[in-house]
């Protein structure tokens, strides 16, 4: 369809024409969208663009849709997970009702508590975080218990109907996970690493028994000379009598 009173900005020819263009747009936590906008076309030097800004107003609705969108999904992935929205504004000292006021759409999300509810569903124990006051010291004993965790659900293999002990492996070494608590999780990380170079040794120790007894005899034949007839003579020098058949 040919523009109406429309000039390209390049050549400035109104031989200009619309074509309709798929478009996807995308926001953290809530998914694609694919919308519908127009795309112009110059007949003269077939330069392509949104000539006119059409477009941006449709898809600034639909990216406020997704934002929208994605602050519902955090705050109920949040209650599913039994972590009460009034906790969180608690801890993070956030106004009384507010994520209940996003969520329901009462009152507008802003960029800066967008940012904050996509960084609490990365990292959830940031919560943990803020509600130990930010402590330096117990802030890092947080983030290593959580990547200890992390680790032995993916290194342990471990299956949920197991019923031993859970325990964390890395490097071959394991830990009870009881034993890793927050105020020693220095000294549970040094006793993996330790262990699992102990490990690591035993391994490369068997590894070199099995090539030994591996070793054939022809291996060893090749290392050490026949003796002939002739030099067959005990160490004093007396010559011993050689059995024919």
């Amino acid at each position: 369809m040919k523009s109406k009173n429309k000039t390209c900005p390049v050549c400035g020819s109104d031989e200009i024409y619309e074509k309709k263009k798929k478009h996807r747009i995308k926001e953290p936590f809530a998914g694609e969208k694919n919308i519908e906008i127009i795309e112009n076309v110059c007949k003269v030097c077939e330069s392509k663009g949104d000539f006119f800004d059409q477009n941006n107003k449709v898809i600034e609705e639909n990216i406020k849709e997704l934002k929208q969108r994605s602050v519902e999904n955090i705050l109920k992935y949040f209650i599913e997970n039994k972590r009460s929205l009034m906790s969180i504004e608690r801890v993070l000292e956030i106004p009384f009702r507010t994520l209940a006021k996003w969520k329901n759409q009462i009152t507008k999300t802003s960029a800066a508590g967008i940012a904050l509810l996509r960084f609490i569903r990365l990292f959830p124990w940031l919560i943990d975080v803020a509600e130990n006051r930010y402590d330096p010291k117990k802030a890092e004993n947080i983030m290593l218990n959580n990547a200890i965790e992390k680790l032995s659900k993916i290194t342990g293999n471990k299956k949920s109907s197991d019923a031993e002990e859970e325990k964390i492996y890395i490097g071959g070494a394991e830990l009870s996970k009881n034993m890793v608590g927050t105020d020693n999780i220095v000294d549970s990380l040094n006793l993996l690493l330790e262990e699992s170079f102990k490990k690591g040794q035993k391994s490369q120790y068997a590894k070199d028994n099995i090539v030994a007894k591996n070793t054939t005899a022809t291996d060893t034949a090749e290392v050490i000379e026949p003796v002939s007839a002739k030099d067959n003579s005990n160490s004093t020098g007396e010559k011993t009598d050689n059995c024919t058949v």
